[in-house]
Order: structure tokens, then C-alpha cells, then sequence
């Protein structure tokens, strides 16, 4: 699955976590997510100072 993700033009990577398709050009980088309220956790390992001061975005 990694290798069919699509880097942005600066390296960087976007992932779509929402219900309904952000179209098919970005469908690669998709997180289908259920209607309504749902809980996303991010687990970082030896994470950088700023993911732990909230600098990082």
C-alpha cells in the first residue's frame, strides 16, 4: 500500500480522511472514514520536539 501513495510536489505526503471520495486523482492517498463522528490516533515513535510541543502540523 505505501508504494500507490502519491507525494505532494514537496516530498511531503496527504492523506484524505473522510467519508466520500476526494476524487480520483487523489483516491490514492484516501482513508474511506464512516458518516458521522469518528476517533483518529496517530501512534509516533521517538517522535521530533515539534510533534510533541504542537508545532508540528
Amino acid at each position: 500500500m505505501l508504494l500507490r501513495l502519491v507525494k505532494d510536489a514537496d516530498g511531503g505526503l496527504t492523506l484524505y480522511v473522510q467519508n466520500e471520495s476526494p476524487g480520483n486523482d487523489k483516491k490514492p492517498n484516501w482513508l474511506p472514514a464512516p458518516k458521522g463522528p469518528f476517533l483518529v490516533a496517530m501512534r509516533l515513535y521517538w517522535p521530533k520536539d515539534k510533534a510533541l510541543d504542537g508545532a508540528w502540523k
